[in-house]
């Protein structure tokens, strides 16, 4: 069967962008179709929810979890790019000797719209890895690798849709709605993993979506020749079944769904690495023209902190709201 998760970084920011990662793996059929395989429990010998003060498993659970600005991107960083060096077919490591190396990786498609961006340029000093060293990276991928291939489990795909400012104001204008230009997101992944993998068992979760409980007309109307029967329907948790010439595949959207699904986390955790990485660039491009500045996260709070700060400095370097500053 092929297990794959959806889930998003950046919805709630004043700025910066928008990510919605997707992480998918075949497993073994398994012997309760009910009940969803634990990933976290096949690779427990490499793999833990917790944070362990050894360091001796690569922590894989909520982004929010796994990251703290106090903890820094070494945990994070460490799990995601392990995990990206297990995609079939991945090159190693050692080939991605910056981070749009790794971009084009996991989503190539943003490399053509960064060089619009001054604030995402590369800084004087960055490296990449940004705060791990790639031998330990390289270990656990391979210990990673090893165990999954005992438990006959594989990563086959690992990606994600980049939106940055521009780009996100113009897709709130167009679906007139911030929740509304998430699920379009959403559904790129939704029909590449239907694409690829409808005929294989497939069974997608996805974290629900800020305020939204319910998905079946959105999904009716997004995927008109897969024909869509509502299992359930709550405010916390919606179940459909998608059919399509004798195949069927399972569609879930539930809250917390990085705590129950590895592939959710993964697609959390590679969201909110990307996004932070970007914002390492956003702030250093800024501090740059202003050495005094404090960064930032881009949330909105801290975000209109930011946009007074550099006030005076923006309009000297004549830049527009709708490139720098989401619209909602």
């Amino acid at each position: 069967m092929i297990l794959a998760g959806v889930d998003e970084a950046g919805y709630g920011p004043l700025l910066g962008p928008l990510v919605v990662g997707c992480c998918a793996f075949e497993l073994p059929q398994p012997i309760d179709a009910a009940t969803l395989p634990c990933l976290w429990k096949a690779l427990k010998k490499v793999v833990s929810r917790n944070r362990l003060r050894s360091g001796r498993k690569l922590h894989i659970n909520d982004s929010k979890l796994v990251y703290t600005a106090g903890t820094g991107l070494k945990e994070l960083e460490r799990s995601v790019l392990a995990m990206a060096m297990c995609l079939q077919g991945q090159t190693p490591i050692a080939a991605w000797a910056d981070l749009p190396a790794f971009i084009d990786c996991v989503a190539r498609h943003v490399l053509t719209d960064m060089p619009n961006y001054a604030w995402y340029q590369a800084f004087e000093g960055e490296n990449f890895p940004l705060e791990q060293a790639t031998a330990s990276i390289a270990t656990f991928a391979n210990a990673l690798r090893q165990e999954m291939h005992i438990h006959q489990s594989r990563v086959l795909h690992l990606g994600a849709r980049v939106v940055l400012e521009r780009q996100f104001n113009h897709l709130c204008n167009q679906t007139r709605n911030k929740a509304n230009a998430l699920f379009s997101i959403t559904a790129i992944h939704l029909d590449y993993l239907l694409r690829t993998f409808g005929t294989q068992d497939l069974t997608i979760i996805c974290d629900r979506h800020g305020g939204r409980g319910y998905y079946g007309a959105l999904l009716m109307q997004t995927f008109e020749d897969w024909s869509l029967e509502i299992i359930s329907e709550a405010e916390s948790r919606s179940e459909y079944q998608l059919k399509r010439q004798g195949h069927a595949v399972r569609l879930v959207f539930s809250e917390k769904a990085e705590s129950l699904c590895l592939p959710v986390a993964m697609a959390s955790m590679l969201c909110k690495y990307l996004r932070e990485a970007m914002m390492a660039r956003f702030n250093a491009w800024w501090q740059n023209h202003l050495p005094a500045l404090i960064p930032t996260a881009g949330y909105y709070n801290d975000g209109h902190r930011f946009l007074r700060d550099i006030q005076s400095r923006r309009h000297e370097l004549k830049i527009v709201d709708a490139d720098l500053i989401r619209c909602r």
